[in-house]
């Protein structure tokens, strides 16, 4: 009996992978571009476009919070906070997950292409 963590097959990465035709490749391009990793995920690649979606809301999240924050703030005040520091490294650090997601998902979907060039489909 192995004692290794076993992934359910739905999400683990085909061995030999699953051709996409170029048409479809460039469906999951525009899909990582819009929400960095659902094109990956839509392209067979399950745990790392989970991984890329995670990490993209994740960043996001962050964001909209420091967003919420700010507007409440400027609400209370009744004017344009003259101090913006107390949270705006919550939504620097957001943003900059945010951008590293879509960045992971720009390599991907060059791999995507290249996979779905490779396979003359």
């Amino acid at each position: 009996m192995s004692l290794e963590p076993r992934v359910p097959p739905k999400f683990t990465e085909p061995a030999t992978g699953r051709n996409l035709t170029r048409q479809a490749a460039w469906g999951c391009v525009v899909s990582n571009l819009v929400l960095p990793g659902l094109g990956t995920f839509l392209a067979h690649r399950r745990v790392v476009g989970i991984l890329q979606l995670v990490v993209s809301q994740t960043g996001f999240a962050l964001s909209l919070i420091w967003a919420i924050l700010f507007v409440r703030e400027w609400i209370r005040q009744g004017s344009f906070p003259e101090d913006v520091a107390p949270h705006l490294a919550l939504g620097l650090i957001g943003v900059t997950i945010f951008l590293l997601a879509w960045i992971g998902s720009l390599a991907s979907s060059v791999g995507i292409l290249y996979t779905s060039r490779k396979s003359g489909l």
